[in-house]
Order: C-alpha cells, then structure tokens, then sequence
C-alpha cells in the first residue's frame, strides 16, 4: 500500500499546476534565437504559451511554443514544449548549411522542442529560465540540431 501511495503521490507531483504568474516579459539568448525580445502567458493552469522575435541587420526570427508547466518546489518550475520557428535573411547574409549548399537570401522554418527549469522571485518581479530541446530544419534543408537557451523577464502577476 505504501508503494501504491509513493507512486500516487509522485504522479500529482509531476502534473500539478503551476501558474506563478500570468504573463512575463524580457529577453531570451542562445541557439537558434541568439538575442530576442520574449513573452511568456499562461493561458490557464499549466498551459502557457511562449513567444520569441529576434533578429539582426539581415536576418528576422520568429519562434512559437506552447508549454506545460509543472511546480518543483518554491519559485522553482519546470516545463517541456512543442512549436515552431520561421526565419527571413537578405542579401548580405551568408546562410549555409553546408560548404556546398549556399544561400543568399530566403526563409527557413521548422519543428522546436524544449525542456526547462525556471525561477520565479518573490521579493521582486523577475524570472530566469534556461531550456534546451531539439530543432528539425524543414526548409530550405532537412537538417537536425539542438539549442538551448537563457532568458531574463519581468513578471505581470
């Protein structure tokens, strides 16, 4: 009876809600997105979705997760997701996914995943996360890779 409660008690663990807050918003660095302004809402107990819009002189990011969260223990949470990212470069960039395969300008897209801890504060409005998950390339090549990332946000309880 024991080991039936332990294992009971594990499983509500793992899919209690977390909802800390209802929406933050700051910056996130790392691969794929390198530097972007990014939103994080819930939508209702452990559901959230996660945006992010990055770029630079020839090049414009876009990336979409949605996210389940679940608490661990204080301001700590973990969370896993599934979405998507879309990319535009012009002439000027270099973009290449191999020697041979060089492209001047165009778009690419794909498939993310993400698994991550973060940290809400209670004496102050701030949240850290760090995550990391794989990335299939669609287009303009079938490709696979593996990110991660840091972010930094204000949190609007």
């Amino acid at each position: 009876m024991r080991k039936h409660l332990f294992i009971l008690a594990m499983l509500c663990s793992t899919i209690s809600f977390s909802q800390q807050y209802s929406t933050a918003i700051g910056i996130k660095g790392g691969y794929p997105g390198y530097g972007s302004l990014n939103l994080k809402h819930f939508l209702g107990g452990s559901n959230a979705i996660e945006a992010s819009v990055g770029g630079g002189a020839h090049h414009l990011w876009l990336q979409g997760l949605y996210e389940r969260n679940a608490a661990l223990e204080g301001g700590l949470d973990w969370y896993w997701g599934l979405g998507a990212d879309l990319g535009f470069w012009s002439n000027g960039y270099s973009y290449y996914h191999k020697k041979s395969d060089r492209y001047y300008s165009g778009a690419w897209g794909g498939l993310d995943a993400v698994i991550g801890l973060e940290y809400t504060f209670e004496e102050v409005p701030i949240n850290i996360a760090a995550d990391l998950g794989p990335t299939i390339r669609l287009f303009p090549y079938v490709g696979f890779g593996w990110g991660g990332a840091v972010a930094l946000r204000y949190v609007i309880k």
